[in-house]
């Protein structure tokens, strides 16, 4: 048996060895050049000199930086719950029982399917001061055009907004959630007298709380990376109004060509996405509801 055992766990070795061989030079190799990297000043030109902590402390200096840290906390700290809310009561509508609901679904759900890049030029051509849609129908009312690119209130609900607009993935996630839900509470709570709000926060969101916790995760994560939206949108502008971290580390790399700053950013912007995704799983196990295992 012994013998056998070594054998299936060699071919267990083998089987998965292209995997190990890539997650190894595609990411921990990498990711370890950069650690290093993000100690010393490195232009990609000339060879990497030490400097320490040095990177890591102009950043908090960095005006700009800061700036994108700040946008970018904005679209996590705002943009996730206002886009989960909105997939939320977007999906329980296309839950509903009534004729032509799978046009309605199919309609949501088409943006997804746009690339991001389509979709910030359409979003360019709603908003743009002088032909854009928006302002069009401002002008046939008889209301003064708006300059929606040009003021820095207005810049983040934009793209968050764009983001709104495409979560036709997220809302069908919340959709198959609603769907597994059993009727059976349904019917039990009705018989009990509760009403539709009641049966609504005491049924079905902690019975869809798990699809919750995973679209809250996601859409932090990708909200931390978010790059092309503000690149292709405004380039981060007016007035740094829109930059966001990744954008930021773009500029630092490829414009300024500090790459030994860049990979330090990237290091801290590491730190934030994992103490954040620490302290959501965290805290779910209070709120998150699995059917036969109650709280988590």
């Amino acid at each position: 048996m012994t013998s056998i055992k070594k054998r299936e766990e060699i071919k267990f070795f083998i089987f998965i060895s292209p995997w190990l061989i890539g997650f190894l030079a595609f990411f921990i190799i990498p990711a370890g050049t950069s650690l290093v990297y993000s100690f010393t000043d490195y232009n990609a030109i000339q060879p990497p000199n030490w400097i320490g902590l040095q990177n890591y402390s102009k950043l908090l200096k960095d005006q700009i930086f800061i700036k994108s840290l700040q946008n970018t906390l904005f679209f996590v700290l705002f943009g996730v719950p206002v886009n989960t809310i909105f997939q939320i009561l977007v999906a329980t509508l296309l839950d509903s029982k009534v004729r032509g609901i799978g046009i309605f679904r199919t309609l949501y759900y088409l943006p997804y399917l746009v690339p991001m890049i389509a979709t910030t030029i359409i979003w360019r051509l709603l908003f743009n001061t002088d032909f854009g849609v928006i302002n069009g129908i401002l002008s046939a009312l008889g209301i003064p055009k708006v300059r929606w690119m040009d003021i820095p209130a207005l810049i983040k609900p934009q793209i968050v907004l764009m983001a709104m607009w495409a979560s036709g993935s997220g809302i069908l996630i919340f959709l198959a959630a609603l769907k597994g839900v059993p009727s059976q509470l349904y019917e039990s709570a009705k018989i009990d007298g509760a009403g539709a709000v009641r049966i609504y926060f005491k049924i079905t969101i902690p019975m869809i709380s798990p699809a919750i916790l995973f679209s809250v995760v996601m859409q932090m994560i990708s909200n931390f990376q978010m790059f092309t939206e503000t690149y292709l949108y405004n380039r981060g502008g007016p007035n740094y109004a829109s930059i966001t971290y990744m954008l930021n580390t773009y500029n630092t790399a490829f414009r300024d060509f500090q790459f030994g700053k860049a990979m330090a950013q990237s290091w801290i912007l590491f730190m934030f996405i994992a103490i954040f995704t620490a302290f959501v799983l965290s805290a779910a196990k209070r709120w998150v509801y699995y059917e036969g295992e109650g709280q988590r």
